[in-house]
């Protein structure tokens, strides 16, 4: 600010500093510039440290993130469950793209995401027909787990069917690259169920117990 401030009090910077006049007009030019140099040297170093403060900043973020991407998972498989595998990851990265594909109805990611999908996709187009639309599939990341040492993942998804939504949660596992899910109900509970919701129940279920 000592420059702006000289200007507008028309003197030098170095007679604002010494407060008072100079005597010798060439004598406070060269202190004068000499301030001046003492001022641009000051400012380019607290540039540099602020972009080095920026830097390490940067770099504490960067290894506070990528701690946590390695104790979450760790956190996730103790407290949900019974330990944890890095298979976890791929698992819920593939859930998440399986649960898309039930959402979208797209045909080759069921095939690719989805194992012993043969006939799901003309099931949900027969259900989609019917007027039954499946929207905000989603996996969880924190329901992704070893339970008893198998590999457990849940999708949560709505269905909405003649203006009404009905809330679902569809269990799975992860095997050879693609998710397989079980069944959104169990009939053999002795709870009846509307057809619609067993044809959904059978278009998803193609967890293969073998």
């Amino acid at each position: 600010m000592l420059e702006p401030l000289a200007g507008a009090l028309e003197v030098t910077i170095a007679e604002l500093i010494s407060g008072e006049r100079a005597s010798s007009e060439e004598y406070t030019s060269v202190v004068d510039s000499a301030v001046k140099n003492v001022i641009e040297y000051s400012e380019s170093q607290i540039a540099q440290k602020v972009k080095s403060f920026i830097k390490k900043a940067i770099v504490c973020m960067t290894c506070v993130c990528l701690l946590l991407l390695l104790l979450l998972p760790t956190l996730n498989g103790l407290i949900r469950g019974d330990g944890f595998a890095w298979q976890c990851i791929p698992a819920y990265l593939c859930a998440q793209k399986a649960a898309k594909a039930i959402e979208t109805g797209d045909e080759q990611a069921i095939q690719s995401y989805i194992g012993n999908s043969e006939g799901m996709f003309s099931s949900l187009s027969e259900l989609n027909e019917q007027g039954i639309t499946i929207r905000k599939a989603e996996a969880k990341f924190w329901r992704t787990r070893l339970d008893d040492m198998f590999l457990l993942l849940e999708v949560d998804f709505i269905v909405i069917y003649q203006d009404i939504k009905y809330q679902f949660t569809c269990s799975g596992t992860y095997r050879n690259g693609k998710v397989e899910f079980m069944n959104i109900v169990n009939p053999g509970w002795g709870q009846e169920y509307p057809e619609w919701i067993l044809q959904l129940n059978d278009a998803l279920s193609t967890y293969d117990p073998g």
